[in-house]
């Protein structure tokens, strides 16, 4: 089979051939165990990886800065998370920006990774299950991932990650498959979601695992795999730690969860800025950048270069299909 065909469209981690892909790719012992335990599981847990001093300056910004009401944040933040805390803390930023997890996600994905957003949490999140997918997506599919760090040991007590391994193999579920209309969807649909989900786990009879981490602790995990939170056992406990979700390059990114799935409306993410160069990202589909048309506010629907007036034509009749209901 010619290799171009065997590569296809996934990031090679995630490839159906993968275990051939691997055999041309030059890695050390320890880089194969952590692909091949990746494209089987869905993710993959570094211990002793990153400095504990940083670890520590992270947690000591997020407890004196990010969780401090006194402190002004202009990103959202409420009792439990805060969302882009980078932005106010050099520590955040240096984490979601060390180098060496860059080059192991660039390895994984055969494509430059960068941080797009964090969120820093002080106690569990007590999340359903859920696959990031309903919030991150990309056009190739599946350049997505997410880095769960521990700023504290984490214990049954106070909340730890739990995930369904292989469940990264799943579909990539989102409400064309779950809502009867066309219509788009928003936040105040994700109950439905998560209760599909929940439904999902059970059908398929998936097995969970729960995640006592140790301080220091980093799981990278697939897009599409399964996770949550568990809930907190000890009333008053914390649980310190940093997500930061990364993209890949040469993509166009959107977020499903806010998109029209059914008509292929989609909530383009226009304005990422990579965390660690602090430029804006400038996307395209491996390379070539396309041409899109908005639809509405928030959604824009891709119009064939080689084609736009029929792209013109289908948005005209699509508006005026819209105005006559």
């Amino acid at each position: 089979m010619h290799l171009a065909m065997i590569q296809s469209n996934f990031p090679w981690v995630e490839s159906p051939f993968s275990s051939e892909i691997i055999k041309t790719k030059n890695l050390s012992e320890e880089q194969k165990k952590l692909a091949t335990d990746y494209n089987r599981d869905g993710y993959v847990v570094l211990s002793d990886f990153l400095p504990i001093d940083l670890i520590d300056r992270v947690r000591k910004d997020a407890e004196e800065i990010g969780f401090n009401k006194d402190f002004p944040i202009k990103t959202y933040r409420d009792e439990q998370r805060i969302q882009d805390f980078w932005k106010a803390s050099a520590a955040s930023k240096e984490l979601a920006s060390y180098q060496p997890l860059l080059d192991l996600l660039s390895m994984l994905y055969g494509r430059e990774s960068f941080p797009f957003q964090t969120l820093n949490f002080c106690v569990g999140s007590q999340q359903r299950a859920h696959s990031d997918t309903i919030h991150f997506s990309s056009l190739p599919a599946k350049f997505m991932c997410g880095v769960w760090v521990a700023l504290e040991d984490v214990t049954e007590e106070n909340g730890p990650l739990f995930y369904y391994p292989g469940s990264q193999r799943l579909p990539e579920y989102n409400f064309s498959q779950i809502k009867e209309g066309a219509k788009s969807t928003s936040y105040e649909d994700y109950k439905d979601y998560e209760d599909f989900m929940a439904e999902i786990v059970k059908v398929n009879g998936l097995e969970k695992k729960v995640f006592h981490a140790k301080k220091g602790d980093a799981l990278i995990w697939s897009s599409n795999i399964l996770h949550g939170g568990s809930p907190v056992l000890k009333e008053g406990s914390s649980r310190w730690s940093q997500v930061t979700h990364y993209f890949f390059k040469d993509c166009y990114y959107y977020t499903p969860m806010l998109s029209n799935m059914v008509t292929d409306e989609l909530n383009l993410r226009n304005n990422l800025v990579n965390i660690a160069t602090g430029e804006k990202v400038s996307p395209s589909y491996n390379g070539e950048r396309l041409s899109y048309l908005k639809t509405n506010k928030t959604q824009y629907i891709f119009n064939n270069p080689g084609n736009r007036m029929q792209g013109s034509f289908s948005l005209l009749l699509r508006n005026l299909f819209r105005k006559n209901r």
